[in-house]
């Protein structure tokens, strides 16, 4: 029995909103200091650390030991996804640091990073003149007349509430393949590995991390209407031939904003086996199973005489937009 496994690791599908993932820190240099949560923003495809309570100078002293810089807000989309990832995280209302400051000089306001201070959300009757109210944070609930989301100014180390920073780093930090849920996707030439004309036994798997379960959702297909695995709402789905709905799928399902290991096993002529995160979540049985090689023959392909046999990720196969 000839077998091909095929192995898609950690990207996602369908970006409408921002990953997020987990993660733990703790620095020998800022004792008691370490990161509660980790998120990367689809905006700019930065990570974001949410650090624990803390004053803004050991805030901003933690950041700059895991190579970043207290986050710099560019503009209402960001400032909206900062208060909505982290102010709210674990279901625990939370003020968060920003990188913003007149701490050198009163009145003249610096991101931690140095980017030139253009965009500002301020909240009612803010930023306060004078004082030691120089270091700045999104205000989440429970601030009078300050409403959540906007920008107050406070004292380094504010005794009356806690106050967590947010480091924003540079793109790309856990290396998932990202696609912003509207035509993007990777192609890859077709070679003599990805023939399977003769092969009885195929395993496909990936990990996934849907931000919405609507429709189908395609991880990966061959060609022109070949084999393939999707998301099909929440459950995982094997292309098996040119109509989607004689396609089998799971009986178990993901989660949405979760991360998953999807896999299905294809045994020629007996049927199909879906795993969800190493547990067997379905199985078809089917005298008729096969691996369409991705040779349909739709409209373009057929009337212009391209192969269309590319590998597609994120993109249901070669469609009638051939290379």
């Amino acid at each position: 029995m000839k077998k091909a496994v095929f192995l898609v690791a950690l990207f996602l599908v369908s970006l409408s909103t921002p990953l997020v993932t987990s993660a733990g820190a703790q620095s020998p240099d800022d004792e008691g200091m370490g990161v509660l949560h980790t998120a990367v923003n689809p905006a700019n495809n930065n990570t974001y650390h949410l650090l624990t309570a803390s004053s803004w100078e050991d805030a901003a002293s933690y950041a700059r030991s895991l190579d970043g810089f207290l986050v710099t807000v560019d503009d209402d989309a960001e400032n909206t996804w900062l208060f909505e990832t982290f102010a709210s995280w674990e279901n625990q209302s939370r003020h968060i640091w920003t990188g913003l400051s007149d701490h050198q000089e009163e009145g003249d306001y610096r991101w931690h990073d140095g980017t030139p201070f253009l965009y500002r959300e301020w909240g009612e009757d803010q930023p306060s003149e004078g004082g030691d109210e120089h270091y700045v944070h999104i205000a989440s609930t429970n601030m009078g007349n300050i409403m959540p989301g906007t920008w107050n100014d406070l004292e380094n180390d504010p005794q009356y509430f806690p106050v967590y920073g947010v480091v924003e780093i540079g793109p790309g930090a856990d290396y998932a393949l990202r696609f912003d849920g509207d035509g993007d996707h990777v192609v890859l030439d077709h070679d003599e590995g990805l023939d399977f004309t003769d092969i009885t036994h195929l395993e496909l798997s990936a990990w996934v991390h849907p931000y919405a379960l609507e429709g189908n959702q395609f991880v990966m297909m061959k060609g022109d209407y070949g084999w393939g695995l999707y998301l099909k709402g929440n459950q995982v789905a094997f292309s098996s031939e040119y109509s989607l709905s004689q396609h089998p799928v799971s009986n178990g399902t993901v989660e949405e904003g979760v991360w998953s290991h999807i896999q299905v096993s294809v045994t020629v002529g007996e049927g199909y086996t879906f795993h969800i995160d190493g547990e067997e979540a379905g199985t078809v049985l089917d005298d008729q199973a096969t691996l369409p090689l991705g040779d349909f023959g739709s409209n373009d392909c057929y009337e212009t005489g391209l192969d269309c046999d590319e590998f597609y990720v994120a993109r249901m196969g070669a469609g009638c937009d051939c290379n």
